[in-house]
């Protein structure tokens, strides 16, 4: 993977490269080349600078700041993240702006420097109230979580960590969800879970040798001794930790911190063991690291101060000459003043004069302007409502000369499968078409009346299967609401499959047949999820009711199990392999970010739970 990317970056001129340079320094900090990763990114700055391009330059020192955290130089990167903070402050990025307050509050947090952490995180609560959207979760948890820390309350703090850990697993940002679970993992073990400590650990290992990142590997190590001395696995915490020292002797991030953990750990597993004299040895070898650990401290905090007892006196010489200079320009500026002044007063009455002359022809033809662009823009709007409502007319049109076609095709086949699947395919297409014609139909060309359209589909499904109206016991209670057709298309895609499966197998043996269909505003939910039920009278599923999870899709090991023919009930006497119909379902309501189950109810009852303002996925696997 280096050699590609080395490749791809030699392949571009220097700005097209700033993408790829991003991926390369990700890769040689996951295997702890600071040195090459910080000339990496300084090389790429200045290409940036140069060319004036203010967002990438924010983007590449925000990359050295982290370098910076990384090898624990914390002055280093919090000059670096200021620098980068005043950068998006300028573009009005706001996303930006909270990953950067909350690298300096973590920052300060590791510090224990509770004055500055407290000033960001005013400033981070201010940005919070000003610009109140969803993107301000992450940040804002990870602040909440510091203040749960510092509180000593792990049952919140725990809390607040598997929020995050679902925002990034739905997100799919697997690197930033796997350091979470780190801390998870940490936290978990400070509250006495050593348990679910030690299997998330294990999950963090697992994707580290997956990815091949030698750090987060280099974590796993360091952390699973401690729980697993807690659980008695003595042996196996004796090897993970020796794993660390091992790989300590090529990482130089933190190390002396590192070898103090591992050598404490060390030290306790030999004395478990009865073995004193091995456990003197590690508590010698761990007294040495942090010895070094409070050296180099000292050492870098000696130099620190010394670095701003430099800065404060070349500030104060700065200062000194910016005072005679200004003492100067004032005297000079007062004479200039004098001047100009007689000079205004002269020019200043013929000047209003003529403004005001100029100001009232201004306004005669500004009015004249605004009245006829008043005129031009209600035209256009009454043209685009007609050519919106021509595009619906005529998309439905083509969804209908699909749909003859498909069924013409159909009575060419002979052979029975491939007939029923190409007319589901022709009744999709209907079910899509529908939507169109309620659309152009109506004064309000982005919304769909729900009502009259689940009542269409129902009653065109209901003939179309040969069921007369007359001894068919229909239901149909949805409630008078218009739903975004973003949000009907897929619903309608939904219904139209579980109402063609209870058509085609529910009414068998029934002399009455039932059929509800039900959409109402949930009474148990928010005001803003929607609840949608389809119950039959049929013979039910051939196992109990259970709840079909939709979220994850299904993968190469999944076994679906049968019952009535068309719906996955997931009894285990039978093994089919799911439908069309079912993987559509199952693929809408995971996209609408919906719930959904079947189950018996003097029938099948099929419950559809969906959030009234999902926004769907336009593509379907």
């Amino acid at each position: 993977m280096e050699t590609s990317l080395r490749k791809q970056i030699s392949r571009l001129p220097p700005v097209q490269r700033f993408p790829w340079i991003g991926q390369y320094f990700r890769l040689l900090n996951q295997q702890s080349r600071f040195s090459e990763a910080r000339n990496l990114i300084q090389a790429a700055l200045k290409t940036a600078q140069k060319n004036h391009l203010t967002t990438w330059e924010a983007y590449f020192m925000l990359r050295l700041g982290h370098l910076a955290e990384t090898e624990g130089n914390h002055p280093v990167a919090i000059q670096t993240y200021l620098q980068t903070l005043n950068h998006y402050r300028a573009l009005h990025l706001y996303d930006q702006q909270q990953i950067v307050f909350e690298r300096i509050c973590e920052v300060y947090h590791f510090q224990k420097n509770e004055p500055s952490y407290q000033h960001y995180v005013r400033q981070f609560a201010q940005l919070n109230q000003r610009y109140n959207q969803l993107p301000t979760r992450l940040p804002g948890f990870f602040i909440e979580q510091n203040k749960w820390e510092r509180q000593g309350q792990l049952d919140s703090l725990l809390s607040s960590e598997q929020k995050v850990l679902t925002i990034m697993q739905i997100s799919r940002d697997w690197d930033n969800y796997y350091s979470a679970l780190d801390w998870y993992g940490k936290h978990l073990s400070q509250a006495g879970r050593y348990r679910k400590a030690e299997q998330t650990f294990r999950r963090c290992l697992a994707f580290g040798h997956q990815q091949d990142d030698q750090r987060r590997i280099l974590y796993a190590y360091l952390h699973l001794p401690v729980v697993l001395l807690h659980l008695k696995q003595i042996k196996e915490a004796e090897r993970y930790a020796k794993l660390a020292l091992s790989r300590l002797a090529h990482d130089p991030e933190r190390k002396e911190e590192h070898l103090t953990e591992v050598y404490q750990v060390l030290a306790q597993i030999a004395e478990s063991k009865g073995d004193y004299p091995q456990a003197l040895t590690y508590e010698r070898l761990r007294n040495e690291s942090r010895n070094n650990l409070l050296s180099t401290e000292k050492s870098r905090q000696i130099a620190e101060i010394d670095t701003r007892y430099q800065t404060a006196q070349k500030q104060a010489r700065i200062n000194e000459l910016d005072r005679d200079n200004r003492r100067q320009l004032t005297q000079i500026s007062w004479q200039a003043v004098g001047l100009l002044a007689l000079l205004a007063l002269l020019g200043l009455s013929l000047w209003q004069y003529r403004i005001i002359q100029r100001v009232n022809g201004q306004l005669m033809n500004t009015n004249q302007t605004v009245s006829q662009n008043n005129t031009l823009i209600s035209e256009q709007s009454d043209r685009l409502a007609m050519l919106m409502r021509e595009l619906n007319h005529r998309v439905k049109n083509n969804l209908a000369i699909i749909s003859s076609l498909l069924k013409m095709q159909s009575k060419r086949l002979t052979d029975p499968l491939a007939v029923q699947a190409v007319q589901d395919g022709q009744r999709r297409v209907e079910a899509i078409s529908l939507i169109h014609q309620q659309i152009y139909q109506t004064e309000n060309l982005m919304d769909v009346p729900i009502k009259s359209y689940i009542t269409d589909l129902t009653k065109g499904l209901l003939i179309g299967y040969g069921f007369n109206p007359e001894t068919f016991d229909c239901h149909i209670e949805v409630a008078d609401i218009k739903i975004n057709v973003e949000l009907a298309v897929p619903l309608g895609l939904i219904l139209n499959e579980v109402l063609t499966n209870a058509f085609k197998y529910a009414y068998t043996n029934e002399a009455r047949p039932y059929l509800k269909v039900l959409l109402q505003p949930d009474p148990n939910q928010p005001a803003d999820r929607l609840l949608i039920e389809v119950q039959d009278n049929g013979p039910g599923l051939d196992g109990p009711g259970l709840t079909w999870p939709v979220l994850p899709r299904p993968g190469p090991t999944d076994k679906p199990r049968g019952g009535r023919a068309g719906i996955d009930n997931r009894s285990t006497s039978k093994v089919n392999p799911p439908t069309f119909g079912q993987r559509l379902i199952r693929e809408l309501t995971g996209q609408l970010g919906g719930e959904m189950s079947f189950h018996n109810q003097a029938g099948t009852c099929f419950r559809l739970l969906i959030p009234r303002s999902a926004q769907p996925v336009r593509s379907l696997s």
